[in-house]
């Protein structure tokens, strides 16, 4: 290989270097546009999303006495109303996330069933799972249990 060749092929190198750096870039450019577009409207919903999932914890408040109590069925009635027209009909769903969507599928279905002791279980999942989307739990905390005071 002569000088010519040498210096080609260097050039070359270079080049497809450049072209595949060029290419990472815009990728990973793209990427944090995108991520900075998920944070922005993260940040536009918060507000309503933590009214509404506070709307939520209200309506499940009954359903979780403390002990092997279980709600009553005037408080379950009560919490099916409320948490299926704040699903529904004030379209709360909208700011949940799935799981938290799938446990309060589950806790109107045991609400309907008149299953008391589901519902306790459910509300309290639910419960649980809107203080970690809310981040006011992490998954390390929301897995040790609270004890009541008093």
């Amino acid at each position: 290989m002569d000088f010519d060749q040498s210096v080609l092929l260097t050039i070359l190198d270079k080049l497809l270097i450049g072209l595949l750096l060029a290419i990472a870039g815009y990728w990973l450019n793209g990427a944090l546009e995108r991520m900075k577009g998920r944070i922005a409207l993260q940040n536009a919903l918060a507000p309503a999303r933590s009214a509404a999932c506070a709307k939520l914890w209200g309506y499940t408040q009954r359903l979780t006495p403390r002990g092997n109590i279980l709600p009553s069925a005037e408080d379950c009635e009560r919490a099916f109303t409320e948490t299926r027209a704040w699903y529904y009909s004030e379209s709360g769903a909208m700011h949940l996330s799935h799981r938290a969507t799938r446990l309060t599928l589950q806790l109107l279905t045991s609400l309907e069933g008149r299953d008391l002791e589901q519902a306790k279980t459910v509300a309290s999942a639910l419960r649980t799972q809107l203080k970690l989307d809310l981040g006011t739990y992490s998954k390390s905390e929301a897995k040790r249990s609270v004890q009541h005071a008093g």
